[in-house]
């Protein structure tokens, strides 16, 4: 296996959003390897729309979905427990493509959404 598929292969296994040092630590029990070399398996698979990351809680969860070239990101996270969701919405997009600013492109983003999840509330 690959570095890449051994990473894909954690992330698929367990339920749970995991850190970058959750993932080194199991990846650790199957092949020892550097911290930079899960970081770079990491941003393989953001770069190919495999995975996503979540800046709320600096984990990493599996895309739930296929995205094309028009598709944004939209993750919501709970506050309470810390587990995150792929939301598949284009809301946000279409608002977002209507509003005006001088300084950003706001067709290409990333949007997360702070909450309670089911389990929680």
């Amino acid at each position: 296996m690959t570095n890449n598929e051994i990473t894909l292969s954690i992330i698929k296994k367990i339920e749970k959003n995991l850190t970058a040092y959750e993932i080194l630590e199991k990846f650790q029990k199957i092949k020892k390897v550097q911290p930079m070399t899960v970081y770079r398996s990491l941003k393989i698979l953001i770069n190919n729309d495999i995975i996503h990351k979540s800046n709320l809680n600096k984990s990493y969860i599996l895309c739930n979905h296929s995205h094309n070239k028009n598709q944004n990101t939209f993750i919501a996270t709970c506050k309470k427990c810390g587990t995150s969701e792929e939301l598949l919405t284009n809301l946000f997009s279409s608002v977002l493509k209507k509003t005006k600013s001088k300084k950003f492109d706001l067709s290409f983003f990333d949007l997360e959404i702070l909450s309670n999840c089911k389990s929680c509330n």
